[in-house]
């Protein structure tokens, strides 16, 4: 959950399915009922049902602000009526209080949650202890529920659960069969974390419910998974580029579905039990076909129309489908998830959204205030970002290798993470007063932090300048020709970093850096060594599927 609170918590809004009806206004409906946010004031209006006990509950200035706001959202979308809930912000009270009996503490993920847990131990019954985070655009939430003088792992929000009750549920026992490699699985509790193996089938052990975010991400050996009739969760991209994948199966139980799973996957046969899903010609739909999660990349049509009535259109769920080349958006469609088009490099939409602008392959926000994203297929010389444009969303210009020049004008004050990862020919410039360019790379006004760069710029050898303390997420990713690097006095190295820089050969990381995030050496396949200080907090997956013997210096 952790965002900057410059970034307005947008990205938070989008996961939520709030829609921005006017100007940095977004508005979700709930069968008549209305939320309403102003993202530049960071308040929101719960409405003339919901009480609200408590100023601070009406702003958005903590993360726990938005766990609680995401916990409403959850509650209205299970059922429950917006005068059965109750926001107390007053100190030790329960933060909601449902249907009079129901008390639910919300906790920013992380520590303040687990600390939380380890204190859990009121002296009533019906009491849950609740947290979410954004993975992958996916809201992923946990609770424990103190029921009977126990606590469980589940309950409350589980669609198999009647309104007005609590029916909790113990975490079941993972078992991994003893002919199994058990190195290969990382579970923990009853949530598949990473799977490292390289059988061409499968078979998950039962009592697994949930299978996180990139799961198995970029996994070339497996054919065929068999998922257990225990699961629950698939994670956002838990199959990303699992390019052998042939066959998987979703079971009766999965009712939460993350940013497209199955992204990147060009040979595989879906077959649906989940009455939570559709699945129709080879296109997934949540399961009353609002939202588009997936069109399956071997299907041989070079024409799309998207069906009246979708709303949404999910997360890269037209990803690599290079067979498409028009796309039809009708009137319905209200939300582009994070470039639902990435990848497509022949591709052209003819768009009906009265919500989203398409000038010169680039797609905006209907205020033409925001980049959402750029179609893959789109050559330009240089593109100077229209003066309307605020942000540049993440990803946004992901694999346009198509793109030479862009030029981030005066009225541009957030960037995304990420957003040229892939743009190997691209050079930047700045004319806004926030952002320095320097060498076609950006940095914040104080050149402290390391926001985006690009193989084009960054080229064989590289120094990172002196003045460098932070390199943000995802800077070097897809940077191939990339050989050497040096930090200088870097503290911080953020997520996914240098994820891809398949040219690297050696790392030597100095004693000044006390974080390495997840993902940063991931698939960097030629990586040999990689020096680091044994106090450096080195985040997981780190070095997923980078063979390099790691030295830990004292």
């Amino acid at each position: 959950m952790a965002i900057s609170m410059d970034m307005k918590y947008t990205a938070l809004y989008w996961a939520l399915r709030f829609v921005e009806n006017e100007l940095d206004v977004h508005v979700k409906d709930y069968s008549g009922y209305k939320i309403i946010i102003d993202a530049e004031k960071q308040s929101v209006n719960y409405g003339d049902k919901i009480r609200v006990l408590g100023k601070e509950l009406n702003f958005l200035k903590r993360h726990k602000d938005f766990v609680v706001l995401e916990c409403v959202d959850r509650l209205l979308l299970k059922g429950f009526k917006p005068t059965d809930i109750v926001l107390d912000g007053r100190a030790n009270c329960p933060d909601i209080v449902l249907n009079g009996n129901i008390e639910i503490y919300c906790e920013q993920w992380g520590k303040d949650y687990l600390s939380a847990t380890k204190t859990f131990n009121p002296d009533k019954n019906n009491v849950v202890l609740y947290t979410s985070r954004l993975v992958s655009g996916l809201l992923e939430y946990k609770n424990i529920i103190k029921v009977d003088n126990e606590a469980y792992n589940y309950g409350l929000f589980e669609p198999s659960v009647p309104l007005y009750s609590i029916i909790p549920q113990k975490a079941k026992e993972v078992v991994i069969e003893q002919t199994a490699d058990i190195d290969d699985y990382e579970i923990f509790e009853d949530e598949l974390i990473t799977y490292r193996g390289k059988s061409k089938v499968v078979k998950l052990p039962e009592g697994i419910t949930t299978i996180g975010a990139s799961a198995f991400w970029n996994n070339t050996f497996v054919e065929e998974i068999i998922l257990p009739k225990s699961l629950k969760r698939l994670g956002g991209d838990c199959f990303y580029y699992c390019t052998n994948l042939k066959k998987v199966n979703i079971p009766s139980e999965v009712w939460i579905m993350g940013n497209n799973p199955f992204a990147g996957c060009p040979s595989l046969e879906i077959i649906n039990e989940s009455p939570y899903f559709v699945l129709e010609n080879g296109v997934l739909y949540n399961q009353d076909k609002t939202n588009l999660i997936h069109y399956t990349i071997s299907k041989t049509d070079k024409k799309f129309i998207v069906p009246n009535g979708v709303t949404c259109l999910g997360k890269h769920c037209f990803f690599a489908c290079d067979n498409l080349e028009k796309i039809v958006v009708p009137e319905s469609v209200i939300r582009f998830e994070n470039n639902p088009f990435s990848g497509c490099t022949r591709l052209s939409v003819d768009n009906k959204s009265p919500y989203y602008h398409f000038g010169n392959g680039v797609i905006y926000n209907k205020f033409k205030t925001t980049i959402i994203g750029c179609l893959n297929g789109s050559q330009i010389d240089r593109l100077v970002i229209p003066e309307t444009v605020t942000l540049i969303s993440r990803n946004s210009f992901w694999n346009c290798k198509g793109v030479k020049n862009i030029v981030i004008t005066k009225n541009v004050d957030r960037i995304g993470y990420n957003p040229f990862a892939g743009a190997e020919n691209l050079l930047l410039e700045s004319e806004s007063p926030l952002f320095i360019a320097e060498n076609g790379i950006i940095y914040d006004k104080d050149k402290t932090h390391m926001l985006c760069a690009t193989n084009r710029a960054v080229g064989k050898t590289f120094k990172v300048p002196d003045s460098v303390t932070h390199i943000n997420r995802g800077v070097f990713s897809g940077c191939k020709d990339l050989e050497q690097i040096d930090f200088n006095g870097v503290t911080y190295i953020d997520k996914s970093s240098f994820t891809n820089c398949t040219s690297l050969k050696e790392v030597y990381i100095p004693d000044s850096v006390t974080y390495v995030g997840e993902w940063v050496f991931s698939y960097c396949k030629n990586l040999k060594m990689i020096s680091i200080n044994k106090n450096t907090f080195v985040d997981k997956n780190a070095f997923n599927e980078c063979p390099a013997e790691i030295i830990w210096r004292d």
